[in-house]
This record gives C-alpha cells, structure tokens and sequence, in this order.
C-alpha cells in the first residue's frame, strides 16, 4: 500500500494490524492505540500528519518505521521539521489567553481509556462570553482542534514539560459559532418509515441504551465504521445523541429519528 502525509491512522490498521504495534512504538504518546475503543473512535479522524503533530515528531519517523512493516511512501515529507513545532510557532501568534481562563484536565479520561470529546464540547457549550478553555491532556488534539477550526474557534497550544500538552480554545471575534449541539431534526415519520423500507434486509441494529456514556457514541462509530456498503445503522437509542451528530456531518453520514417516547429514541444512520 502506498501511503503519504494523508492517509488515515484507520486505513493503516486495516491495511496491516501491525501498523499499531509499529506506530505505538515510535514514542509514549501513540500507545493509546493499544486501546480499542479510543483507536477506532480517533483512527478514522487522524491523518499521519495529524499523528505527527499529536506525537510531537515528524511525518519522517512514521514513514520509516512504517516502510519497515511493508508500507511505501508516495510523498515523502524530507524537511524533518518537527511539524508539531512549526504549528505551535503559527499559534503563538494568536493571543487568546486573555480574560477568564476555564480549566478542563482530560488526563484520567485518557488514562482510564475514555475519549473525552463529550466533557470538551460539553465545557465549550457552557463557556462563558470571552472566556478560554483551557484543556489539559496528555497530546496534542489534532482532531479537534481541525473541527472547531472550521467551527470558527481559535486556538494556542503549549507543551509546558513531557507528556503535558495544553491546548487553549476561544471562539473567534463576533458572534459565538454554533455548533449544533442542542439542534433538534424535527422528526418525520413518513420519511422515516420509507427509507427504513428502502433499506428492507440491508440493516444492522444495536441498542445503545443501556450503556453509560461514552459507550453510546463509540459503539455507533464503531459499528458504522464496519457497515458494509449498501447497508443503514439502526440504533434504539434512550435520547438524540446532540454529540454524535456534527460527528455524523462530517464523517459523511445522514440520519433520521423517530422519538417514540421520552426515554426511547430510534436513529436511522446511513450515507
């Protein structure tokens, strides 16, 4: 396979499994890998140039230790500019740590094997007017910060000693983004019996609604991410999933969802 700056971390793994014992091995930061739920929810986001970012590295040390395992490389980045660096330097230039300071320390959700997107878009909906969220972990949130980018937010990062990485966000100047979280899809039953027709046999079904969160969201990302061509994800869910869905915009996805109760939600996910 042929690989450069752009592939996904996911097309890697599924290309060659081994591809996450020889990425973990470059430094500390990628043994999250290891865990599951955290590769298969943040493997599909993260280019190697966001790896190397995330890795405090170059898109050089990937590239060798992955020509190792069989991989060669279309587009080989020869600099060895550390890229996380040089992101850091055009950053700098944006000073948005004035006013109040907001500080969210994501490392036991880390550590415990938990991805702590939902705390981080939970703390930036409840931001107060100018302040800044100040985010704690352990690497550099390349995802994120690209999301919230187009989402017009601002950022900093800093890098204050090893294995410390913290990443300041601020909306940018005017009026505050949306990002959609409390937006409710009016439900329409009609569509959504059709379309559920339309799929007839072609449909994988799992029930999220027992699970504790973040359970719920990291199983239909899963799930979606082995859907075969062809085929709808159709979730009973106990509520619309306000995090899911910019997550399902950008991945690609539609959806459709039929509220049958307070504590009974049906989603229909397909592309």
């Amino acid at each position: 396979m042929k690989i450069s700056k752009d592939t996904k971390i996911s097309a890697l793994i599924k290309a060659n499994p081994k591809s996450i014992e020889a990425i973990a091995g470059i430094n500390k930061h990628f043994r999250k890998l290891n865990n599951p739920i955290l590769r298969r929810t943040l493997a599909k986001r993260v280019t190697i140039e966001d790896a190397a970012k995330i890795g405090n590295t170059t898109v050089d040390v990937f590239f060798e230790k992955l020509k190792s395992i069989g991989f060669t490389v279309a587009d080989a980045v020869q600099s060895g500019e550390n890229i996380s660096q040089k992101q850091f330097k055009s950053e700098k230039m944006i000073d948005i740590k004035n006013g109040e300071i907001v500080e969210l320390d994501v490392r036991p959700d880390i550590e415990s094997g938990v991805d702590p997107f939902n705390r981080i878009m939970s703390a930036l909906d409840t931001l107060p007017e100018d302040a800044t969220l100040k985010v704690i972990n352990v690497f550099e949130p390349i995802p994120l910060i690209n999301l919230l980018t187009a989402k017009g937010y601002n950022s900093e990062v800093e890098r204050p000693t090893d294995g410390v990485v913290i990443t300041y966000l601020k909306k940018g100047a005017g009026k505050k983004p949306k990002l959609n979280l409390k937006e409710t899809p009016k439900t329409d039953l009609e569509a959504f019996n059709a379309k559920m027709m339309e799929f007839g046999a072609n449909l994988k079904t799992i029930d999220v609604r027992d699970m504790e969160m973040p359970m719920p969201m990291a199983t239909i990302l899963m799930e979606l991410e082995n859907l075969p061509d062809g085929y709808a994800l159709f979730v009973h869910h106990k509520k619309l999933p306000k995090f899911l869905l910019p997550e399902l915009k950008n991945r690609n996805y539609h959806f459709l969802s039929n509220r049958v109760d307070a504590s009974n939600v049906k989603l229909l996910i397909y592309r």
